[in-house]
C-alpha cells in the first residue's frame, strides 16, 4: 500500500495538470473571498467551479492509469485490486483537499478581520460539515472516474454530475421554499390590500412527500453547500451582529455530517466491490 501511495503522489504532484488544479483554486479563493468581503454573499457558482476542478483533475488522472495500463500493471506486479482501489481513493480524497486548502487559505485572508464577530461554536460545525461535503462530493467524483475506463467518458460523466447536482438541488431548494400560505387580496373602501397568509399555497409540498425530498436535497453535497452559505456567509458582514442561529439552524449544523459522511461510506463500500469484480485490461 505505501508503495502504491507513494507512486500515486509522484504521479500527480509531478503532472502539470495538478499545478493547474492548485493555481486555479487558488484564484478561486482570491474571487470568493473577495465577493464576500465586499457583498457578504457567496454565489452558488463558486462552490460548483470548485467542483469542477476536482472532476477535471480526478478524472484526467485516474483515466490516465486505465489508458496508459498503470492499474494493470500494478496488479501483474502483485497488488490487489483491493489496494490499488484504495490507494487511489486516499491519493484522490487527499489531493482535492490540497486544492481545497489553497482556496480557503486565499478566502480567509482576505475575511481574516471577520472572525471576531463570528460565533465560533457556528463556525467550528459550519468548517467540519464543509470538509465532510467536500469528502462526499469528491467521493462521488473518484467513483465515476474510478469505474469508468475510458478517459473522456469518465471526464464528460464526472462534469456532469457536477452540473446535475447543482441542477437537482437548485430545484429541490426552489421546490421546497415555495410558501404554505399565500396572500390574500381583498377590497376594502375601493382599495385593494393584501393579507398575508390567508390562503392555501396549492403548490406547497407537505409531508410525506416533502420529509423526502429535505432529504434528498441534504445528501446532494452542493444542497449541503448551500445551507451552509444561508447560514454562514451572512455573519460575515460586520453589521450583522447575531448572537445565536435559530433552532432550525442550529439542528442543521448538527445533522448535515451525517448525511455525508452516510453517502460517502456507503458508494464507497459499493464502488469498491464492483471496482474488485472488474476486469482490468
Amino acid at each position: 500500500m505505501i508503495k502504491l501511495l507513494r507512486a500515486g503522489y509522484r504521479r500527480y504532484f509531478g503532472n502539470i495538470l495538478f499545478w493547474i488544479s492548485l493555481f486555479a483554486s487558488a484564484v478561486l479563493g482570491i474571487a470568493s473571498g473577495v465577493r464576500v468581503k465586499e457583498d457578504s454573499r457567496l454565489d452558488d457558482i463558486y462552490v460548483i467551479i470548485g467542483f469542477l476542478i476536482y472532476a477535471a483533475l480526478l478524472s484526467l488522472m485516474i483515466g490516465r492509469e486505465f489508458s496508459d495500463g498503470g492499474f494493470r500493471n500494478k496488479i501483474a506486479s502483485g497488488h490487489t485490486k483491493g489496494a490499488v482501489f484504495a490507494s487511489e481513493c486516499i491519493i484522490a480524497l487527499s489531493v482535492c483537499f490540497v486544492l481545497s486548502l489553497a482556496s480557503w487559505g486565499v478566502f480567509l485572508l482576505f475575511n481574516v478581520s471577520a472572525f471576531g464577530h463570528i460565533l465560533q461554536d457556528v463556525l467550528i460545525k459550519s468548517a467540519i460539515g464543509y470538509i465532510f461535503l467536500i469528502i462526499s462530493m469528491i467521493t462521488m467524483i473518484f467513483i465515476v472516474s474510478i469505474l469508468i475506463p475510458r478517459k473522456a467518458v469518465a471526464a464528460a460523466l464526472a462534469l456532469l454530475l457536477v452540473f446535475g447536482s447543482y441542477l437537482a438541488a437548485y430545484e429541490l431548494d426552489s421546490a421546497l421554499s415555495r410558501p404554505e400560505y399565500q396572500m390574500e387580496a381583498v377590497l376594502v373602501d375601493g382599495m385593494v390590500q393584501f393579507n398575508e397568509g390567508k390562503i392555501k399555497n396549492p403548490d406547497y409540498i407537505g409531508s410525506p412527500l416533502r420529509e423526502k425530498l429535505i432529504f434528498a436535497f441534504n445528501i446532494i453535497p452542493i444542497g449541503q453547500a448551500m445551507e451552509y452559505n444561508s447560514i454562514v456567509v451572512p455573519l460575515f458582514d460586520p453589521l450583522n451582529v447575531i448572537a445565536s442561529v435559530d433552532e432550525e439552524n442550529a439542528k442543521m449544523l448538527n445533522t448535515l455530517p451525517l448525511y455525508s459522511v452516510g453517502t460517502s461510506l456507503v458508494l464507497i463500500a459499493v464502488a469498491y466491490v464492483l471496482f474488485r469484480k472488474k476486469d482490468i485490461k
